[in-house]
């Protein structure tokens, strides 16, 4: 472990926002604005349930890469741990290092573009539906098809053909009963442990059902011994290659949960986030439909066309910048550390904040325009980099990043050269946190084919 730095005399503990009624009402505007009103490190509650906001990039860099050893997952990640497990979102140390190398196969460029033609035949049924809704003159929950479709994506990747329809939609169903209850659940680290919850023997159950679920899928799949590209078939054979042991029927549940409920929910958010952005400006639309004329055959791009859509993967990159999936994560100090000028204690609880540190101006020109453009390699600059981290940093970033732009690139690409939209004039788009940063009420939008 890297040890962590004496204190100087300049060393000062971090501003304080107190506790407000604003904490309590609305946690994640809370955490936000005190998180915009501060130099980068804001103290929000008090005593024991005293947490430390971070979005100064340079701050975040040591708790992510410098001095990653002494910031562990720690106890705020105690809700997710009910669902999750210890899967790679959550675990730690050596049990987090095995998983990952376990894993780390299964989601290299070779194994992704044996999923392009289920991808592919899921988003084809995807553009249909709009079709159908456009031709009809009917508004569509841009939100609520685009769980449908990633629900639909991510079960085959999982799964393959083992699930049935009715199977699939109890999957979704249940997910999102956990999503619920883990939302609710984020915002007790300002709360005292015996502050009673509402809806936490449904959230037991509904983590109960999916384990039921999950396990049954491992024991046919175990049973059936047949070989299958997907997923659940490369971790089912993947074996450790400096202890030749596999993953026993628990650690495959906690990564089927984690790659599922992580999965399809955060691509689906990124979609919802980056056509609402596409609504309201027109000419970047104008500008990925003509790249997507010239260097696409297809309503659809192929994996071999997407490298060649560098506009489009601007897009998506400025898309995630304004609104990143997950707009906090969570750490905790073993040893005491310095961030910049401000000591922080041994267990510490610390919620790291993209959110506000991807809109900093001092990082972003005008940071809250969408300007695809600011991701040219001449703007891009070390400055701009060392201040985007939609997908984390260092060795624990995302090992999904690749499948999930992917996903993102496809549908966005198919859905921006098929439909002209518009979002329905009556609706306020208002930020709600359900783990995920979504739309609240999802996104209405008025389609119109091209």
């Amino acid at each position: 472990m890297t040890r962590s730095t004496v204190p100087d005399p300049t060393t000062h503990t971090p501003p304080s926002a107190g506790i407000r009624p604003g904490l309590i009402r609305d946690p994640f505007r809370f955490v936000m604005d005190a998180a915009a009103r501060h130099d980068g490190l804001v103290r929000i509650g008090a005593g024991p349930l005293e947490t430390y906001i971070v979005s100064h990039p340079e701050y975040v860099r040591r708790i992510l890469v410098t001095n990653a050893a002494n910031y562990v997952k720690g106890s705020l990640m105690k809700p997710f741990r009910t669902a999750l497990g210890n899967g790679l979102v959550t675990s730690e140390g050596e049990h987090w290092k095995r998983q990952r190398r376990l894993m780390q196969p299964a989601f290299h460029a070779a194994q992704l573009r044996t999923m392009e033609g289920h991808i592919t035949a899921c988003v084809e049924r995807a553009v249909q539906r709009w079709e159908s809704a456009a031709d009809a003159g009917q508004a569509v929950n841009f939100l609520d098809d685009c769980i449908e479709l990633n629900v639909e994506i991510v079960l085959g990747v999982l799964f393959s053909t083992s699930i049935d329809t009715a199977r699939a939609e109890r999957l979704r169903e249940l997910t999102s009963q956990v999503f619920v209850g883990l939302s609710s659940k984020v915002w007790t680290f300002f709360l005292p442990g015996w502050f009673p919850m509402p809806g936490a023997v449904r959230y037991r159950r509904a983590v109960a059902a999916l384990d039921a679920e999950v396990y049954a899928l491992i024991e046919e799949r175990r049973a059936a011994d047949a070989e299958t590209e997907d997923l659940l078939g490369l971790l089912l054979d993947a074996v450790d290659a400096e202890t030749g042991a596999g993953m026993s029927d628990l650690q495959l549940r906690d990564e089927i949960f984690t790659l599922f409920m992580s999965g399809y929910e955060t691509t689906a958010t990124g979609l919802t986030w980056a056509a609402y952005e596409l609504a309201r400006n027109p000419e970047v639309v104008a500008a990925m439909a003509a790249e997507l004329d010239r260097e696409t055959t297809g309503v659809i791009p192929t994996f071999a066309e997407l490298p060649r859509l560098e506009y489009g993967k601007r897009v998506i990159d400025e898309a995630f910048r304004l609104h990143p999936a997950f707009p906090i994560w969570f750490r905790s100090t073993v040893e005491p550390d310095l961030l910049g000028p401000y000591q922080l204690p041994a267990n510490a609880k610390i919620v790291i904040n993209p959110h506000i540190t991807h809109r900093d101006p001092r990082f972003w020109d005008d940071p809250e325009t969408f300007d695809p453009q600011r991701f040219t390699t001449e703007r891009f600059d070390a400055r701009t980099r060392h201040a985007y981290y939609p997908f984390g940093k260092g060795s624990r970033v995302c090992i999904g990043e690749r499948l999930a732009v992917t996903i993102t690139q496809m549908v966005l690409s198919a859905f921006t050269r098929r439909f002209q939209f518009a979002v329905q004039p009556d609706f306020e788009v208002v930020p709600h946190y359900v783990v995920t940063c979504q739309p609240k009420g999802g996104l209405p939008l008025i389609l119109r084919s091209r």
